[in-house]
């Protein structure tokens, strides 16, 4: 296992090698730059910045610069922001995305997996099709639609909790459910078909023929292998939800990483694209390994 783990994690070096250097050139493949304005500025102004961010030297001496600072873990500065770098943003809107994702996460996993359990167990009952009709409405149903919903009822109409902000734990409310909203209902989908299946196979018969008690049958022997299709899609599904939800935080009036990734889109900030991407691709990365791992 630990000679695996060492070569998975080189094999993650790479990977993110790969994805800078392709971040990289796509960010200075698009026409214009980062000051690159509606009203054009001076030029002398727009020499100064060139010269003041390097942006100005050949396109090899950047990427050589770019690749010494990711090997320090600096992601450089912000083109927009005078004096914040790209760890600043991640360092202020990281926790705030990744508290509200831990807890949409938990949300997910303590609710869906047992709730698909059980609709498995009693197929084709009433339980089994109020949570099937559930489920197919909360996956067609978009995030900031639930979002809105949960503001408009809850907060304006009955004044349960507050419209926007994290200032008490009932401010966390809409935004988890909106974030947990689709895939909750897509782990309760999966985790039922998945138990469906393994309930019919033969080892399962066979259990059932020795005498084992249900809990056991099902506890002991159908979750483990009923289990890998939904670790399958929580790794990369953690991995979303903790680096935040634009749409999601912009309703909730939130901080986090998605409001400073948009902006720097909107803004044509390179070093802050490339890093936050940079970013997401290295938690998605541990996030498979961690469900290699757990298989």
């Amino acid at each position: 296992m630990f000679g695996y783990i060492i070569k998975r994690i080189f094999s993650m070096i790479v990977t993110l090698f790969f994805i800078a250097t392709i971040t990289f050139v796509m960010m200075h493949s698009i026409p214009g730059g980062p000051f690159t304005r509606e009203r054009a500025l001076p030029e002398a102004v727009e020499k100064a910045l060139n010269e003041k961010y390097n942006l100005d030297a050949p396109l090899w001496e950047q990427y050589v610069d770019y690749l010494k600072d990711l090997s320090t873990g600096n992601l450089g500065p912000s083109f927009q922001k005078p004096g914040v770098t790209v760890n600043d943003m991640i360092g202020q809107g990281f926790p705030v995305s990744a508290k509200v994702g831990l807890i949409a996460v938990a949300f997910i996993l303590i609710i869906g997996i047992p709730i698909g359990i059980i609709s498995a167990l009693k197929q084709n009952t009433a339980i089994d099709h109020i949570v099937m009709v559930l489920a197919t409405i909360g996956v067609t149903i978009p995030s900031f639609i639930i979002g809105t919903f949960m503001i408009y009822l809850f907060a304006e109409k009955l004044g349960w909790m507050p419209a926007g902000g994290l200032s008490n734990w009932k401010t966390y409310i809409g935004p988890v459910v909106s974030l947990a909203g689709f895939s909750l209902a897509f782990v309760t989908r999966l985790t039922r078909s998945s138990m469906l299946e393994v309930l019919r196979q033969d080892y399962i018969r066979t259990a059932k023929a020795n005498g084992l008690s249900r809990i056991s049958i099902i506890g002991k022997h159908a979750m483990k292998n009923a289990l890998i299709p939904v670790v399958t899609y929580v790794g990369p599904m953690v991995a979303s939800i903790l680096t935040g939800s634009f749409v999601v935080e912009k309703i909730f009036a939130i901080p986090g990483m998605g409001k400073y990734f948009v902006e720097s889109v909107t803004n044509r900030d390179y070093t802050v694209i490339m890093g936050m991407t940079l970013f997401y691709a290295a938690i998605y990365i541990v996030m498979v390994l961690l469900v290699d791992i757990a298989y």
